[in-house]
């Protein structure tokens, strides 16, 4: 069961103590972050993230994730849409959140990816790519070098569904390698996607 956590309203859900200004952020919160808004390839596929990977984004992330502040997912999930439809990104045919395990979602007690895309999706009319799956446990990108970050993922994503001649939006909190994303758009395309355009909440890639 999710333990969900709101604040009450007008109160900024990141230091829950200022009056909010924008994403259900004060300014001092807003301040702390580093929009770059920038487009990246991953292999020959597009790749936009919003924020570079600072502290505060690091911080920000963490609280979600791993001290159950769920009611971050409103800040990211805002942030993102707003993103899409002030860029004109609205044209796919299906939306997928980055999968975890079912262990890991187990362990964590939410999905944290999915929870942010089921905020915005309906208002966007997108499909949900629902049946995209994590098969496999894998350890955390983060500990592993170059190689073991490949072949870690290896096998780790499963489809049973035709997407021929599919838009799809992958949307992740975070892109680093981008191994993980290039591993999702490997077996999407296996499956007949067209194009695959990755969204990521932010980046340690600070320039184009």
């Amino acid at each position: 069961m999710i333990d969900f956590l709101f604040l009450d309203e007008g109160l900024c859900y990141s230091c829950k103590k200022e009056e909010i200004y924008k994403y259900h952020l004060c300014q001092k919160c807003l301040d702390k972050l580093d929009y770059i808004g920038n487009s990246f390839k991953l292999s020959d596929n597009i790749c936009y993230s919003l924020y570079f990977y600072n502290d505060f984004m690091k911080k920000l992330i963490g609280d979600y994730k791993f001290n159950r502040n769920t009611s971050l997912k409103e800040v990211f999930s805002d942030m993102l849409y707003s993103f899409l439809v002030d860029n004109d990104l609205t044209d796919f045919d299906y939306i997928l959140a980055s999968p975890s395990s079912k262990s890991t979602v187990n362990k964590r007690g939410f999905d944290h990816i999915k929870l942010i895309v089921d905020s915005f999706s309906d208002k966007l009319e997108i499909r949900k790519l629902a049946e995209f799956k994590k098969v496999k446990n894998t350890k955390s990108q983060h500990t592993l070098n170059r190689f073991e970050r490949s072949e870690n993922l290896k096998g780790a994503f499963s489809l049973d569904k035709d997407i021929n001649g599919s838009r799809i939006l992958l949307i992740d909190d975070l892109i680093t390698t981008g191994n993980t994303a290039l591993e999702i758009i490997k077996e999407l395309k296996k499956r007949g996607a067209s194009e695959v355009v990755t969204l990521a909440i932010c980046s340690e890639r600070s320039v184009n």
